[in-house]
This record gives structure tokens, C-alpha cells and sequence, in this order.
């Protein structure tokens, strides 16, 4: 049986972005499959009383710091996003579902966090949104559809409690058998579960 990594994300958070950027090594010396988990990170900390790090302003001016640390560790690009006071980040969290039904996930999630830290775009504004699509060679009239759906919909919500009741309480969580592993710097503890899943 192929080794399975439950990466619950949110295309709001940078940590979330660093470990998405880490998972094509970790596939390659893994094998794993990633199940790709959306999830509406706001609402997490609302059903478990957690606080986002924005909220304390000592820890975010810590974390801005480490985030870069973390990004020329690992040789990527991390950028601020200029709209995150006001990006409605749900339209892009249910787009995933959509993706996933149309086998489009790759793309999709490429299109979503380059949008969000590389290029500063507001991806929940319909246009932007629209237009990251198109330049991925997605859909966007399908996807525009898909994010109104009443499944999908409730497929966001159902996936975010689920991850509460899992024990999840922010971004990016993983699960390895079971297991729980919360933040980008925990990888070499999922690779590490990962290797030993199928030993």
C-alpha cells in the first residue's frame, strides 16, 4: 500500500506555502501519495480557541523573520501579500475541491500559492482569480461554477471540522497514519513517519 500524507492547507498562511514548496523532494524520497486537505483556517481557530500569529504582535514580527530564514534555507521565493487584510480566502479554498474532481490539483495549487507569495495577487478577487486560472490552462467559467455548489461548499466546512476534531489547530497540519504533525519545520519528522509507515 502507497504511504498517504494528509496535508491540511490554507493558501492564507505562509508556513503553509514554505512546506507545499518541500513536498516534491518529500515525494520523491518517500513515495507517498499527498491528499490534499483544504481547510478554512480562520474557522479552525474559532472551534478550538487559537489565536492567528497576526494577532500577537511580538510573535509576528518574530515569525515574519524565521519565515524568511526558512525561505533561503530552502531556496525559494517568500513574498508578503499586500491584500491580506482583505482577501476573502474561501472562494480559492473551495476551488480545491473543484480541482480535485477535475484532476486539475497540481495546477490549481501551483496557480493559488505563486498568486498569494510570489506575485502578491488577490486571489479571492473574482478577476485575479480568473485570471490565475487562465494562465494555468484551467477553467475558470468551471471553477466559477464549482466554488457556488452547495457540496462543495459544505465540503469546505465539513473538512475544516474535521481537522478540529482530529486535534488540528492551525496551518499547515499534517497526518502520517494518525499522526499529527503541525508546521512547515516538522517535515523531517513526517518524512521520517512516512518511511517508517510501510517498514
Amino acid at each position: 500500500m502507497a504511504r498517504e500524507l494528509e496535508f491540511f492547507f490554507d493558501f492564507m498562511s505562509p508556513p503553509t506555502y514554505l512546506a507545499y514548496t518541500q513536498l516534491p523532494g518529500l515525494i520523491a524520497r518517500t513515495g507517498a501519495k499527498v491528499i490534499y486537505r483544504p481547510m478554512f483556517t480562520i474557522g479552525l481557530h474559532q472551534l478550538t480557541g487559537n489565536r492567528s500569529p497576526r494577532e500577537v504582535p511580538n510573535k509576528a514580527r518574530w515569525m515574519g523573520g524565521d519565515l524568511q530564514r526558512w525561505a533561503r534555507r530552502y531556496g525559494v521565493t517568500l513574498g508578503a501579500n499586500s491584500h491580506i487584510e482583505t482577501l476573502k480566502i474561501i472562494p480559492p479554498l473551495r476551488g480545491a475541491f473543484v480541482a480535485n474532481e477535475r484532476g486539475e490539483t497540481d495546477a490549481y495549487m501551483a496557480a493559488m500559492f505563486r498568486g498569494m507569495f510570489i506575485e502578491d495577487v488577490n486571489i479571492g478577487a473574482p478577476d485575479s482569480f480568473a485570471r490565475l486560472l487562465g494562465e494555468a490552462g484551467l477553467d475558470p467559467a468551471a471553477y466559477a461554477q464549482g466554488i457556488e455548489r452547495a457540496d462543495v461548499k459544505d465540503a469546505l466546512k465539513a473538512s475544516t471540522q474535521e481537522a478540529a476534531d482530529r486535534g488540528a489547530f492551525g496551518a499547515p497540519t499534517f497526518f502520517v497514519a494518525g499522526e499529527m504533525f503541525w508546521g512547515q519545520d516538522r517535515l523531517g519528522f513526517v518524512e521520517e513517519a512516512l518511511l517508517e509507515q510501510a517498514a
